[in-house]
């Protein structure tokens, strides 16, 4: 025998964590290049863009009604009538007024069809209503200090809006 060296009958007491570790940075790897490929349930929109960004983040307790650009209404991911839609916010509207309404009009949705929703969301009751943006590209002569390039939030109250009766 040579030195300490066990004998080939004798089982083998250390463990190689090396191909272990292969094993768990592959998945690590897996998992972060499939996140990137989920999207959220619903119907896609493209928002409008704008350079300032106010408002907080989305949260899970938010109401989200989209408008689609073919003027569909979708809560919750799934497609919704008006009336519908209107009785829901009456719903939400019963168990809290204060309850924020994400109101998310595609680009090129009929501006009619997302004051129509808006107009919904104040007869059930409702006054904190957001509509969200995406961000604009910066130009590139005055690029901005590192700052998230996350979907900015307007808060509709600072816009005026108002219904003229005839």
């Amino acid at each position: 025998m040579h030195g300490n060296r066990a004998s080939e009958d004798e089982p083998m007491a250390e463990m190689n964590f090396i191909p272990l570790i292969d094993i768990a940075l592959t998945l690590v790897i897996i998992l972060m290049v499939s996140t990137a490929f989920i999207r959220q349930p619903g119907v896609s929109l493209k928002l409008p863009q704008t350079v300032t960004r106010e408002g907080t983040p989305e949260t899970q307790k938010d109401l989200v009604v989209n408008v689609s650009a073919n003027g569909g209404l979708y809560m919750d991911g799934k497609p919704q009538s008006s009336a519908a839609l209107q009785a829901r916010l009456r719903e939400v509207a019963a168990r809290d007024k204060k309850a924020r309404v994400l109101v998310r009009g595609d680009r090129a949705a009929v501006y009619a069809r997302v004051m129509e929703v808006m107009d919904m969301v104040r007869q059930a009751g409702l006054t904190r209503v957001v509509l969200p943006t995406d961000p604009k590209a910066q130009p590139a002569a005055a690029p901005k200090a590192n700052k998230p390039r996350s979907a900015s939030l307007m808060p509709a109250a600072r816009v005026s809006v108002t219904a003229i009766a005839p």
